[in-house]
């Protein structure tokens, strides 16, 4: 067959290989695109970048394909991601549930294919050019989750001036660790990224005896900036003055627990709660994550813990009043005893999410827009809320 030298041929032939690349990548069962084109000489030379470019795709596809073996999870993923974004997988990192339990044996042979989809994906994933929204915490991803995770402290009183009796936290919801992969709204978990960040960057001399101290204060902005901020999370944690519900870091902790139980009872419930608690057992930990520490944990203050969103992967790093670094293997170890808790932004489906739920329930007024409820007013919030 005589190929024409013409972009436009070259053009059809590269939106049916990615078409087949693509659908070879989202479904297994679906074959691999051909490695070999059989193009004429002539055609083969005058777009030889464009052939080069669909070979590297249809290898690295190739490879993803087979699970991980001799790289870990997080190295695996970032793979996984890269290829995605070059399908055209919006987001890109929607492509990982498929992928999480995918395996293989470490001793499996690869083909040549293969062989260049793996070096050319781990120089691709190497490359600082790479943005990475997750983060795999490899001492603690895959482990059992310990007997029983002990539920966060009341404060204990101290002299005189503290007769009250010790508030009890409401107790975490019981079960084994679930996956928000696939519910994840990683567009709003930007934004909640970025606002923090806008936040944190404020911090200087002149700001920092203002701000020390209110980090539950700035992450609620950033909250609040993004529509995450509802009347469900400021009914929970307190009202100004209300001394039965704690009004510091580690509260925003215990009013998820009361809504997560609701949530449980009540599937739809969680529509005015939209944030999701991630287990690093099972997931990544997510640019925009909201890390909630228990008192006294990884440093932070002892009568009021701490609150903060991971705004970067890649230097690993938190925002709230300013930036913080997150060191791992504390952030491992205290999810581990369960002393630290984690919620991510998740998408909110139309209400209801089935025509059957609708029908058996009778009459159902169907919100305008599924997004989220209007925001409140800033929440009054002392300055003793680290």
């Amino acid at each position: 067959m005589a190929w024409p030298i013409d972009p436009e041929v070259m053009a059809k032939q590269s939106r049916e290989f990615k078409a087949a690349a693509r659908a070879a990548f989202l479904d297994p069962a679906a074959p691999l695109p051909g490695a070999e084109f059989p193009f004429s000489k002539a055609f083969s030379e005058a777009f030889a970048k464009d052939i080069s470019e669909l070979v590297s795709l249809g290898a690295q596809v190739a490879y993803v394909r087979l699970g991980r073996s001799p790289e870990d999870m997080s190295a695996y993923a970032d793979m996984v991601v890269h290829v995605a974004a070059r399908l055209g997988v919006d987001p890109p990192e929607s492509a990982l549930p498929r992928y999480r339990g995918r395996t293989r044996p470490a001793d499996q042979p690869l083909t040549p294919q293969q062989e260049q989809g793996f070096s050319e994906l781990t120089e691709a994933v190497a490359s600082p050019e790479f943005r990475k929204r997750f983060l795999y915490v490899s001492s603690i991803y895959g482990q059992p989750p310990p007997t029983e995770a002990p539920a966060p402290s009341p404060a204990k009183g101290k002299g005189r001036k503290r007769r009250r009796p010790a508030v009890q936290p409401p107790p975490e919801p019981k079960g084994p660790s679930e996956s928000v992969l696939e519910v994840i709204d990683w567009k709003r978990a930007e934004e909640l990224a970025a606002a923090a960040e806008d936040g944190a960057d404020g911090w200087n001399r002149r700001t920092r005896r203002r701000r020390r101290g209110r980090c539950y204060e700035w992450v609620r902005m950033a909250l609040q900036k993004t529509g995450l901020w509802t009347d469900d999370y400021r009914s929970e944690v307190t009202a100004k003055g209300d001394w039965k519900r704690p009004r510091r870091a580690y509260s925003f902790a215990w009013a998820m627990n009361k809504l997560e139980s609701r949530r449980r009872q009540d599937p739809f419930a969680d529509r005015r709660a939209p944030l999701r608690r991630l287990d690093l057992r099972v997931d990544p930990l997510v640019r925009g994550s909201i890390l909630v520490f228990d008192r006294s944990v990884c440093g932070h203050n002892a009568r009021s813990g701490h609150i903060e969103v991971v705004s970067s992967i890649s230097p690993l790093r938190a925002s709230s009043f300013k930036f913080h670094e997150v060191k791992l293997d504390c952030l491992a170890r205290a999810a581990n005893e369960g002393k630290v808790h984690i919620y991510v932004p998740h998408r909110l489906d139309p209400y209801p999410p089935t025509t059957e739920v609708a029908a058996s329930s009778g009459p159902v007024t169907v919100p305008a827009a599924s997004g989220v409820p209007p925001t409140t007013a800033a929440s009054e919030l002392s300055g003793h809320d680290r």
